[in-house]
């Protein structure tokens, strides 16, 4: 009996895999899926109820992020692909350049355990800041130009948390992890810092002057700032 793919109300798609020789229902996450491991010729009706008893344990240890070999993560100015190698099978390597970089991912490396998809994010960050200043700077300062805002200068930060701010000095500094961000949220956070040279608070004064450099736009750009979820663990 082949693996077949089922919709769950709370799990979403999930991976049904029959074994002749699981003698009970067993399951994981794998590349961001439910998997159920499932004795051959089991019931719907047995299926369905084990799928239930463990949808609660599943969903409290769904990891927050997930990779998978031939995953392309696209940013504006690089991407980022997932390969595997063999060469050296307890290994990931990274290949940085631009446009494209290459993680390739030892065989022998349980790719979904949470040791790997930590491992995995912390190399992205590490690629990601070193591309920083290439992808997010020109683009800062022109914008910077085009609305007449220039700070006294500009910074990488290395900060997760924080993605951007503006110092009494003048200084902007960008998080390193707008790199993984669409280039109209990096705008955002870019207009948001420079309307902050003249207004250092959240006043509706701050966000008059912030909402016409995103031209009208503030609100939209900031709900959507809020619910983008970034394809590395922010710690």
């Amino acid at each position: 009996m082949p693996a077949k793919t089922l919709e769950h109300p709370r799990l979403g798609h999930i991976r049904i895999v029959p074994n002749t020789r699981s003698r009970k229902v067993s399951a994981r996450w794998k590349n961001g899926t439910a998997s159920f491991t499932v004795p051959a010729g089991i019931s719907t009706r047995e299926l369905l109820t084990a799928i239930n008893s463990l949808a609660d344990r599943l969903l409290s240890l769904k990891p927050a992020i997930a990779y998978h070999e031939g995953q392309r993560i696209a940013c504006p100015g690089v991407e980022y692909i997932i390969t595997r190698q063999s060469l050296k099978p307890d290994t990931i390597i990274a290949r940085p350049a631009l446009p494209a970089t290459y993680i390739q991912i030892g065989t022998a490396i349980d790719i979904d355990s949470q040791d790997s998809l930590t491992r995995i994010s912390r190399i992205l960050c590490r690629l990601a800041a070193m591309h920083a200043p290439d992808i997010l700077l020109p683009r800062a300062k022109s914008l910077a130009e085009k609305l007449g805002a220039i700070p006294k200068n500009w910074k990488i930060g290395r900060g997760h948390k924080v993605l951007g701010s503006c110092s009494s000095r003048g200084v902007i500094t960008l998080s390193y992890i707008l790199v993984f961000m669409p280039q109209e949220l990096r705008d955002y956070i870019v207009c948001h810092e420079l309307a902050h040279l003249s207004h250092m608070n959240h006043s509706e004064e701050f966000h008059r002057v912030c909402n016409s450099y995103c031209n009208g736009n503030e609100s939209r750009l900031h709900a959507a700032m809020k619910a983008f979820r970034f394809p590395v663990l922010r710690q």
